[in-house]
């Protein structure tokens, strides 16, 4: 039981470095130095508001300075880090690869959320997140077999897909950034894996489409931040994608 509240814990205090990840990065801002301060006030934080999600139940999700709300994204990003802290360990235990594949989840929660306001994959996340991944990956049999396979398959798919996008609809697919991100998460995933992560992607993001164009809110022609996607099929293709892929394979072997 203690295990489990110390991850529990470890994922809920980098939940909240996530949050300052998300915000800081796209804004050419430190996420090392600098205090803390709210987005409405620019009060300074102190220790009081920056117990992860104690802090937002205490002040009833409002700045205790001025008043204005503080976004549902904050305490939901640190409790889907520690659920996915709580996850890997089931997965993996406390092996050599946990905290490089703890570390490598939380930089995919900081991408989803910064493609989602701005569009944007930054390499100074993507490639850290590459290493991470590389280092887990090389503590497994065939680990550098599998990582270069699941490279080429994420990375490959992605890049092909794009240029056919843009060759025949000449419009730009998706950025270089998708493409770098299924580097990162095609060195854990491996080829079957990788595919599989794009195409739960591509299955979201088809029904968020026709969803905001059912709403008049978007066209055929619509960008959508895939990375947003992208980031979350590959922590569930990890957690359950093996599990996923056994039973289909099941389904049609009992035919």
């Amino acid at each position: 039981m203690l295990i489990y509240l110390l991850i529990v814990a470890f994922g809920l205090v980098m939940g909240s470095a996530v949050t300052a990840l998300a915000h800081r990065v796209p804004r050419a801002r430190s996420w090392v130095r600098g205090r803390s301060a709210c987005p409405s006030c620019d009060a300074q934080l102190g220790t009081i508001d920056l117990v992860p999600l104690i802090s937002f139940i205490a002040s009833r999700g409002r700045c205790r300075h001025c008043g204005a709300r503080i976004a549902w994204r904050y305490p939901f990003t640190e409790v889907l880090c520690a659920v996915w802290a709580v996850l890997l360990f089931r997965a993996v235990g406390l092996s050599t690869t946990y905290l490089f594949l703890a570390l490598w989840g939380f930089l995919l929660v900081a991408l989803m959320w910064i493609d989602l306001d701005f569009q944007l994959l930054p390499d100074v996340l993507t490639f850290p997140g590459t290493l991470l991944a590389l280092a887990a990956a090389l503590q497994w049999p065939q680990g550098a077999h599998h990582a270069l396979l699941g490279v080429v398959a994420g990375s490959g798919l992605l890049w092909a897909l794009a240029w056919a996008w843009e060759h025949f609809r000449r419009v730009e697919g998706m950025g270089g950034g998708d493409i770098k991100l299924a580097a990162m998460f095609g060195v854990v995933l491996g080829w079957k894996l990788s595919l599989l992560a794009v195409m739960l992607a591509a299955f979201a993001g088809s029904v968020w489409g026709l969803v905001l164009i059912a709403r008049g809110a978007a066209s055929g022609r619509t960008a959508l931040p895939f990375g947003t996607l992208l980031a979350p099929a590959a922590m569930f293709a990890f957690l359950w994608g093996e599990g996923l892929k056994n039973a289909y394979l099941n389904l049609f072997a009992g035919r």
